[in-house]
């Protein structure tokens, strides 16, 4: 049977809603490889960007905690505290340009009787000069708040909407946090989202003042810019080993912090996400494992409900392998089907969810490649037993079928 035929056949006459479940299977395990790497990707590539701005010449001092439990001897990623210290000590490097002390905190603000619940960042005046994220109005933290602990902020592009719905002018605005009435000097340009992190719903205030709000005298991460890039490996050194110093540890004792550069946490997100997407087709294709069983069982039932037809076939001089071909023909017809229904739905899916989060959506060839190519596989090995299985049936037996 001509494969336009068989499309023809399918679509007039047998698509009825055991097959429609068939190929509606294939479609959802399809759409979801795609919608779920899509996201993974952009989510990656909208992290790289970041880091593209903060430059290649950056580096990135975190802290981790040592777990010393002999049952569970490792290292865990944590939001612990650097010494207090560390940003003179990152400063007072000859290679290094600039440094800045982050702290992270959170706590709720506003400007009238309601109240918005958002990330707190206490950083040093150097730290958008760093980060490449600028200003669009006002200014940013400045040295002098810094020593003053002076009780003012620069809030982010998003909180300017929320805390400002009006369209108003929030410079000279008093924004109340913990108690206390921080003036906003500044705001923020747009920057996105970093990963799952809304950097444009935050509130900047000086170090010094977050330290004390909190009660917190150190600070989560330090940024240092150096000089020279083809220093960088050179400096990293130089660093920890000021570092160490400056925390007296000793020459025996583990660090219980880390000194990354751009390119190593690209290389560890690049090696995240690449472990994360492959499970994630893993369980995609669990989707499409069920999708070919459906249409191995509603072949399976179409062979029994056409046996006569088999039997008249091979009767008017039909061979086995017409008959093997045609099922295997209708198979595929139902895998193209969800395939390119799930295609659609996943480009769709994917680039709503991404633009709802204010995402450049990141959609490449090589993921819908790889979705296409699960799911005609699966469709088509689930596709032969119940061909094989006709082409096998007696003549004979086939005709006596009731």
């Amino acid at each position: 049977m001509p494969a336009l035929q068989t499309v023809k056949d399918f679509l007039l006459r047998q698509l009825d809603a055991t097959r429609l479940l068939a190929v509606l299977g294939v479609a959802i395990g399809c759409a979801n490889i795609i919608a779920l790497i899509g996201v993974t990707d952009t989510a990656k590539y909208q992290t790289f960007a970041i880091l593209r701005d903060v430059g290649a010449n950056t580096l990135f001092i975190t802290s981790f905690i040592e777990n010393e439990e002999e049952d569970a001897p490792q290292r865990s990623q944590a939001m612990a505290f650097l010494p207090p210290d560390y940003p003179a000590v990152a400063r007072a490097n000859p290679q290094v340009d600039l440094a800045a002390g982050v702290l992270l905190m959170s706590g709720h603000v506003g400007v009238g009787a309601d109240r918005i619940y958002t990330t707190i960042e206490g950083a040093e005046p150097d730290y958008t000069t760093i980060r490449g994220h600028g200003v669009d109005s006002g200014r940013f933290i400045s040295q002098q708040d810094e020593d003053d602990k002076a009780l003012v902020c620069t809030i982010g592009y998003d909180l300017v909407e929320e805390l400002f719905p009006d369209g108003g002018d929030p410079l000279g605005q008093q924004l109340v946090l913990k108690g206390k009435r921080f003036e906003i000097v500044g705001t923020m340009i747009q920057k996105g989202l970093v990963g799952i992190e809304r950097m444009d719903h935050r509130v900047f205030i000086p170090l010094t003042v977050c330290q004390e709000l909190y009660n917190t005298p150190g600070v989560h991460t330090v940024l240092a810019r150096v000089n020279d890039k083809s220093d960088l490996e050179e400096v990293k050194t130089e660093l920890e080993q000021e570092l160490r110093a400056a925390s007296g540890m000793q020459d025996e004792e583990p660090s219980n912090f880390t000194v990354a550069s751009v390119e190593d946490l690209t290389g560890i997100i690049s090696s995240t996400t690449g472990i994360f997407e492959f499970l994630l087709v893993g369980i995609s294709s669990v989707a499409l494992l069920v999708a070919g069983i459906g249409i191995m069982n509603v072949m399976l039932m179409q062979v029994m409900g056409r046996t006569r037809e088999i039997g008249v076939r091979r009767a008017v001089g039909a061979r086995r392998r017409d008959i093997y071909r045609q099922f295997v023909e209708e198979a595929v017809v139902q895998t193209i089907l969800g395939t390119g229904f799930g295609v659609l739905l996943g480009v769709w899916s994917a680039r709503a969810f991404l633009l709802f989060m204010d995402w450049v959506p990141h959609l490449t060839w090589g993921t819908i490649l790889l979705a296409v190519f699960f799911s005609l596989l699966s469709g088509l090995l689930f596709g032969l037993y119940p061909a094989l299985y006709a082409s096998r049936l007696k003549p004979i037996d086939c005709l006596r079928y009731e």
